[in-house]
């Protein structure tokens, strides 16, 4: 996670997460739930779902917000999906610890003998809020596992009939692998210095690992790739490209 950190989409994340709870914690007062909190015998879940503080509300937002910038930063440099689910289920644990000390255990003012079963309920809370999007970001690491594992067998990942065919969405390209190359490495070039923006941006708004990144610019990767129309949809301006604040000199 510390590496995934210093990415400028986690970075940006944080910021907007930090400014939303802030924001929200500067117009209550969750004081008044202390007593309340206390009440909840044992933190038994199912009546802490019923009556969830605000403060905590607030704080799986925040975690929320977290994990998902961290799981679409991974999605990027693990390769592995079942190592790519693991790092997702030991991210939530650890963003929801770290959230709850450090934004929600000052407002608690629990007994020391009840933070643990309120850490690990409000870890409940997270990873039931971040179920959906934790599910989604693993089908779509399965999905670009098996993408390149039809590439290196070389079996087609879907089969398209004639009728059906259609050609790139940015017009005819060669089919010659150099050829193909030097085509798209010229586009991707003007879209990189017309945007002033580094390749590892394309990379990012389009879901592809930078080995895969590589493979599409030495034309190793077919126009039927799914990585392929991917990041043809990135220099189409079809997928937006997600570092909008930050400007930063494109990379040759």
């Amino acid at each position: 996670m510390r590496a995934l950190a210093s990415k400028a989409t986690v970075r940006k994340a944080r910021a907007k997460a930090e400014l939303e709870f802030r924001s929200e914690e500067v117009d209550a007062n969750w004081r008044d739930w202390t007593k309340r909190l206390d009440e909840l015998s044992q933190f038994d879940l199912s009546k802490l779902e019923r009556h969830v503080p605000p403060h905590w509300r607030a704080g799986v937002r925040y975690a929320h917000a977290l994990i998902a910038a961290y799981g679409a930063a991974a999605l990027i440099e693990m390769e592995l999906p079942n190592k790519f689910e693991a790092f997702l289920r030991e991210c939530a644990g650890m963003v929801a610890a770290r959230t709850y000390a450090a934004k929600l255990q000052p407002y608690d003012a629990l007994p020391l003998a009840k933070i643990d079963y309120a850490v690990a309920n409000f870890h409940q809370l997270v990873r039931t809020a971040v179920a959906d999007e934790s599910a989604r970001l693993g089908l779509e690491a399965w999905r670009q596992y098996n993408q390149r594992l039809d590439e290196e067998t070389g079996e087609p990942a879907a089969l398209t009939s004639i009728a059906d065919a259609k050609s790139p969405a940015h017009g005819t390209a060669p089919s010659d692998p150099e050829l193909l190359a030097r085509d798209r490495e010229a586009r991707l070039q003007s879209f990189l210095t017309a945007n002033n923006t580094p390749i590892a941006a394309v990379s990012d708004a389009a879901l592809v690992h930078k080995p895969d990144m590589q493979r599409w610019r030495h034309g190793e990767l077919s126009e039927d790739s799914v990585m392929s129309q991917r990041i043809e949809s990135v220099l189409a301006g079809k997928t937006p490209l997600k570092i909008d604040a930050e400007k930063r000199a494109p990379a040759a």
